[in-house]
């Protein structure tokens, strides 16, 4: 089930920010925490699903030069179904998602132009078996033995979160909106798919 990779966009975001002066890792005093959320629909004929993703963004900051690296706990949960005939064949497939991992943001003041630019700092997260379910086959009237669904469950991405260098709380939202891709498992070409998200992050310490 292909999702957005998160790798290209770290790295994009990367290579977007002035340089960091090489140095080691260190523990900051004080630093950011919050939570960020996204809720994924897809509809199609014969098709529903329809999952949240959150991450709890805290714990000790990591000042790695002028970034801030925060753990998150990522969590996805939601359900979906698949209903589909071709002759005298119909396909019933109903699953649950329940998925989490640990994974980290990062906080850092581009050089270029002094904004606070919020992200995930770890490549897409996954969980094996986190999607669960079963499916059925008939055919014509005769039910054959229903098989299991165990599908990995993949972290989506998060949209841009820029605010002013010198914020200390930094909320925001977008969407509903018509996204492109695919997002859910046993998802139709022709689905529909919306996207939300929104985020709530503050600053503690000097």
């Amino acid at each position: 089930m292909p999702r957005p990779k998160l790798a290209t966009a770290v790295l994009a975001l990367v290579a977007s920010l002035a340089a960091v002066v090489p140095g080691s890792v260190r523990a900051a005093a004080a630093g950011w925490s919050g939570s960020a959320s996204c809720t994924i629909t897809v509809a199609g004929q014969g098709y529903q699903h329809s999952e949240t993703q959150r991450w709890q963004v805290s714990g000790p900051t990591r000042v790695r030069g002028a970034f801030q690296l925060v753990p998150s706990s990522w969590t996805d949960t939601g359900s979906g179904s698949s209903h589909v005939t071709q002759g005298d064949q119909t396909r019933d497939i109903t699953w649950t998602v329940n998925a989490a991992a640990a994974g980290k943001f990062q906080f850092v003041v581009r050089a270029s132009d002094g904004k606070l630019i919020i992200g995930q700092a770890n490549a897409q997260l996954r969980a094996r078996n986190g999607i669960t379910g079963e499916q059925k086959l008939t055919v014509g009237d005769a039910e054959q033995t229903p098989g299991p669904v165990n599908l990995e469950a993949f972290e989506t991405q998060l949209p841009p979160i820029v605010a002013a260098g010198t914020s200390r709380s930094v909320s925001g939202s977008t969407g509903p909106a018509t996204v492109k891709g695919a997002f859910a498992p046993f998802q139709p070409a022709t689905a529909t798919v919306t996207k939300r998200c929104s985020w709530r992050f503050a600053k503690s310490g000097p």
